[in-house]
């Protein structure tokens, strides 16, 4: 109803009504109709999200309510088991996807039931009905838990139960079924008349997106006839203008063209100069990298204290490098033959003087100091320029293995490839003893100063980039008493050579009384950084833990189990070990944290061989669907991990 309407109703009625009421009388209306828009698209906006709070929930429950259908156990039978599992170290899918695979066992199979009679495991109740395939799943859990290890695998195998869950399984998951009971019953909620409402709720949902498709698609084919005369009318437009629309894109293409040029210049020029530095940083000797890196570390707390950078001494020496930079890429540019900003033809005899002057000077600089150019650096000889060429093509050619390496995951062999890097060009003298001295010298003033030494920066660089962990001195002397037994250790569990020592010297640099922070998972304590539940799993009690022998035993234990857990792949037990076996098999290694990317290489670093590799190429063929995809993946990739381990458990050395 308009304002307009309701003034007419009032003066109907009789009320008198001036300009100054009217006028009143029309704003009051329209801030309440104002408000009352806000309000209802308020509401619109909760109710949409109610809606679809609605439907994410009951999705979940529609699709446990098919998976009941389809295995035969109640939905509140398969919550509580992905929950018990989940709890003990498995995944909630993979413990479904393995009572699937069970139920999809006894369904196809005559002689299921028998078979699982004879495991011990009952299928059904005294009626003669059959059980509930939760109840059944955990049976057969129960069974798998009192059998040895590889026995137990091999029926899990046979029934589709995944290995992780199996392992959770048979660390005892009968306390967090009773936890999900109790808290279903306090909280009143039930999973299955949950699923069968979420059900019916789902199909009508469905059933209206269905009807809302048609009258889309109904709605569309409508406009689709009644615009076929407006295309034919543009088609029109553009081809009687289509000249003046080819000069519009052909100018822009050129205009991107001369942009694109532009900007590869420049990129060839800042390459061009950056082989140059690369080539002239690998020429340098020690002495010389050491006082680079001061002078870097200064520059960098300078920059980090002076917000006025560019206002400064160092500041304006940095833009006017880069103005020279720029000059230099514009008389290059001539130089070659290429069309220059500047006519540098006007300016070649006095860059040819300034060059020999400033030779000259070179000459007279080292003659003062009584310097030997050959002794100083490589770079002084221009003669040596091919050969810092041909240095710098193979620093280039192992950046490039070393990214291929890290991008792959082969962990031994980045590690490799960096060594190699960080040592080349280290078999460089040290010209100048002296200059060593002084930069030495002015680092200690500067530490007794500031309590800052500027040569940290470059050890962190090197323990960050390539650095091995090294042991402390008490470390030092308890891994020289403790090798035999690490030795024994690594027969016994059949681990790779060295990684007891590389483990040892990465948590704790060989602290037996190391202790870490507290965390949600306890608190790392000993040589081994062992965490507080992890220990207790080992059967380390007390102060064991600070004891270096069984605190070994325990590591040497703990490290077998995660080879094992992850198909004998050295790179990804060390990964568990720091970051977690869950973690791992649940992101995988591309998502690891960088404290584990760096951990993996500082403990192979103490290793004389590396661990085993394994490679597996896995094709899947006719699957459109993603998800159907990576379950087909995942199973293959268990059945090979699995062989693998037996592979381990049956080899004679």
């Amino acid at each position: 109803m308009s304002v307009e309407t309701i003034k007419d109703f009032l003066v109907g009625l009789g009320f008198q009504i001036d300009d100054a009421g009217a006028r009143k009388f029309e704003a009051t209306l329209a801030g309440v109709t104002a408000q009352a828009a806000k309000v209802a698209v308020a509401v619109e906006a909760s109710a949409l999200a109610v809606v679809a709070f609605t439907a994410k929930i009951a999705s979940g429950l529609d699709n446990l309510y098919w998976a009941g259908q389809r295995t035969g156990a109640t939905v509140q039978g398969i919550q509580q088991i992905g929950f018990a599992v989940s709890q003990m170290g498995g995944s909630v899918d993979a413990a479904r996807a393995s009572l699937e695979s069970l139920s999809r066992f006894v369904r196809n199979n005559p002689g299921a039931e028998g078979f699982l009679n004879r495991l011990g495991v009952q299928t059904r109740d005294a009626s003669g009905n059959m059980r509930d395939m939760a109840s059944i799943f955990t049976g057969v859990g129960q069974r798998l838990s009192t059998m040895p290890y590889y026995r137990a695998n091999q029926y899990a195998q046979m029934l589709g139960i995944d290995e992780n869950t199996l392992m959770a399984m048979r660390r005892g998951v009968g306390q967090f079924s009773a936890q999900y009971s109790q808290m279903a019953k306090a909280i009143g909620y039930n999973a299955d008349t949950a699923a069968v409402s979420s059900n019916k709720f789902m199909t009508s949902l469905n059933s209206f997106a269905q009807m809302a498709g048609m009258a889309r698609d109904k709605i569309g084919s409508n406009l689709a006839e009644g615009l076929t005369g407006s295309l034919d009318s543009l088609r029109k437009l553009v081809l009687d203008n289509f000249p003046k629309i080819e000069g519009v894109i052909t100018s822009g293409i050129k205009g991107l063209l001369w942009l694109a040029d532009v900007i590869g210049r420049v990129i060839f020029r800042l390459m061009e100069a950056a082989g140059e530095i690369m080539d002239w940083w690998d020429g340098l000797d020690k002495s010389t990298k050491q006082l680079i890196e001061i002078f870097g570390g200064l520059v960098v707390a300078w920059r980090v204290l002076n917000s006025a950078f560019l206002t400064s001494p160092i500041g304006i020496i940095t833009a006017l490098g880069v103005a020279i930079l720029a000059l230099y890429d514009d008389y290059k540019t001539w130089k070659e033959g290429g069309k220059s900003l500047i006519d540098w033809a006007k300016w070649e005899p006095e860059i040819t003087s300034a060059i020999n002057g400033i030779v000259d000077l070179r000459d007279k600089v080292l003659a003062l100091l009584n310097i030997d150019p050959q002794t100083w650096t490589a770079k002084w000889d221009l003669s040596n320029l091919t050969q810092n060429l041909g240095g710098l093509v193979k620093m280039l050619d192992g950046i490039a293995r070393l990214l291929n390496a890290i991008k792959d995951g082969r962990w031994s062999d980045a590690y490799a490839v960096g060594r190699e890097l960080l040592q080349q060009g280290s078999d460089q003298p040290d010209a100048l003893p002296a200059v060593t001295d002084s930069a030495n010298g002015a680092a200690d003033w500067l530490q007794n100063k500031t309590g800052f030494d500027p040569r940290s920066i470059g050890r962190w660089a090197r323990s960050q980039f390539g650095g091995r962990p090294e042991p402390t001195k008490a470390g030092a002397a308890v891994l020289g008493w403790l090798q035999p037994t690490l030795s024994s250790l690594e027969n016994l569990y059949r681990l790779p050579e060295g990684v007891l020592r590389g483990v040892a010297l990465a948590e704790s640099n060989g602290d037996q009384f190391a202790v870490g922070p507290k965390t949600k998972y306890g608190q790392a304590k000993g040589m081994f950084q062992i965490v507080d539940g992890t220990a207790h799993e080992l059967g380390l009690r007390g102060n064991d833990v600070f004891d270096p022998v069984k605190s070994a035993q325990a590591a040497a234990k703990y490290l077998s189990q995660l080879l094992q857990a992850n198909g004998g792949d050295l790179p990804k037990a060390l990964a568990s070990y720091n970051w977690g076996i869950g973690n791992v098999q649940k992101h995988g290694m591309a998502l690891m944290p960088q404290e584990t990317r760096n951990y993996i290489p500082r403990v192979m670093s103490n290793m004389p061989g590396g661990g085993i590799n394994q490679e597996t190429n896995i094709h899947i063929h006719g699957v459109s669907d993603p998800m159907q995809a990576a379950r087909e993946v995942s199973e293959r990739q268990i059945n090979v991990n699995s062989r693998l381990v037996q592979s381990i458990e049956t080899d004679p050395r």
